[in-house]
């Protein structure tokens, strides 16, 4: 058992020292890669099996057994997660210097809902709801540490082909069958009764953040040499008309917010042979009056040209459950109402759509403040990063800036479609700052042949 769990710095146990690169060649400047370990067979299928994880982790409607909330994702994470076991056991180090931070905030987190729960004796919730957070947030964190950038990299790759095949099929749908013929013969949650696109998400709103999340790391691929441009540039109209489909005022001030900011500290030759094109096209196609989707002209068109967010879906609804959650959080404080709890205490019968709110509620000041420094954590770690690699730091913090944005207009944030790209971006972001930390060439000058896929100690994540 010894070997399951990396033990926390400070605790004893000496991280991994990655082997010594080899000598630069002599002759013109060029890349030179660090020695590998020969991959193991539990490795070599970890490779091929993480990326099919990540590949599945936005097709949440999908092969789902809903009393369990496990997806297809889910289940191949479980089987990588006990090769892993097996293999080399978990690495704890999976935010770096501020693991100790990140674990203490979600025990936190969990220890404020579990005394809720017992004091208003209601407990069944609590272990369903933990145990959710801590395979979203722990487990799957420390596989991901211990994988190599080559692994996260087709991972990062398999994600966004698969936001954008859901989105290709869910477009492709919507266009050419109604709903009725949807609903009987593929899925109910595919498009709403309003014509919103939920595509394999099962909901619009989940739907438009797997497209931002989709286009981050797009966008990171893009700027890292890891996709040409004539797949990358299809790819991205595909995942651009599934945001636009899905009609969510939310996703679509993400996308904005996150793609301006990550251009915004990249070089100018990025942004001139990235930016300048996309802005161009976009003004084109609306100058010529392009086709754009009811619901989205309705729910996000009507609010970003009166500047109004009241006209943005169901910001008035969600106003007053706000409101409500906020004059009971002071009855709240010390003890919450428990896991679930808020959903039995409201007059609406339904859990408050603001993380924050919810949790204070739920789990009282410990579980609010045990947040709080989640993701104050996430934030010093995306820190690091940029300090190492910009680039890797500024789509780390790009891509916590959406989850952030998002735990403000939802609920309960422990399904992986929600926290598995955040973790993701920050393991790949990690190994890349650590490369580039050992001064070795991390960027190819296109995609070149598949390597052998292995799990190895990273730098950055110990």
């Amino acid at each position: 058992m010894a070997a399951i769990l990396t033990q926390f710095p400070g605790e004893g146990a000496q991280p991994a020292i990655p082997q010594e690169p080899p000598r630069r060649p002599e002759g013109p400047a060029q890349g030179y890669r660090p020695a590998r370990l020969p991959a193991s067979p539990y490795d070599r299928a970890i490779g091929v099996l993480l990326p099919a994880a990540a590949f599945f982790l936005s097709w949440w409607q999908v092969g789902r057994i809903p009393a369990f909330n496990l997806t297809m994702s889910d289940m191949i994470m479980i089987v990588c997660i006990l090769l892993m076991l097996v293999s080399r056991g978990l690495n704890a180090r999976m935010m770096g210097r501020v693991s100790v931070l990140w674990v203490a905030g979600i025990v936190m987190l969990l220890g404020g809902m579990l005394i809720g729960s017992t004091f208003h004796g209601d407990f069944a919730r609590w272990p369903v709801v933990s145990g959710q957070y801590a395979f979203a947030l722990l487990l799957i964190p420390m596989v991901l540490a211990n994988c190599s950038p080559h692994v996260l990299h087709r991972c990062a790759v398999a994600y966004i082909w698969g936001v954008a095949v859901s989105q290709a099929i869910g477009v492709a749908l919507v266009n050419l069958f109604s709903r009725d013929m949807i609903n009987q013969y593929v899925n109910k949650y595919v498009v709403t009764g309003n014509g919103r696109l939920g595509a394999f998400t099962g909901e619009p709103n989940s739907n438009g953040a797997v497209c931002v999340f989709a286009l981050i790391f797009l966008l990171h691929a893009v700027i890292e040499k890891r996709l040409r441009p004539f797949v990358a540039v299809p790819l991205a109209l595909v995942v651009v008309a599934g945001l636009v489909y899905s009609a969510s005022f939310t996703a679509f001030s993400a996308t904005i917010l996150s793609i301006g900011f990550v251009l915004a500290f990249s070089r100018i030759r990025t942004v001139i042979t990235i930016a300048l094109p996309v802005v161009l096209v976009v003004v084109a196609y609306v100058g010529l009056g392009g086709p754009v989707p009811a619901a989205f002209e309705q729910r996000v068109g009507d609010a970003v040209v009166s500047g109004d967010p009241t006209k943005a879906g169901t910001f008035v609804g969600r106003s007053v459950l706000i409101q409500e959650a906020w004059q009971m959080s002071g009855e709240n404080l010390l003890i919450g109402l428990g896991s679930d709890g808020y959903r039995k205490a409201s007059v609406y019968g339904m859990p408050v759509h603001q993380l924050y709110l919810l949790v204070l509620n739920e789990g009282g000041i410990v579980s609010f403040l045990g947040l709080s420094l989640m993701f104050a954590t996430m934030f010093v770690q995306g820190i690091f990063i940029a300090v190492r690699s910009r680039t890797d730091g500024v789509s780390a913090l790009a891509i916590l800036g959406v989850f952030f944005m998002y735990a403000m207009s939802l609920p309960h944030m422990f399904a992986r479609m929600w926290n598995g790209p955040v973790m993701l971006m920050f393991a790949l972001a990690a190994t890349g700052a650590g490369m580039a930390a050992l001064g070795t060439s991390r960027r190819p000058a296109w995609p070149s042949r598949a390597e052998d896929p292995e799990t190895v100690r990273t730098p950055e994540a110990g």
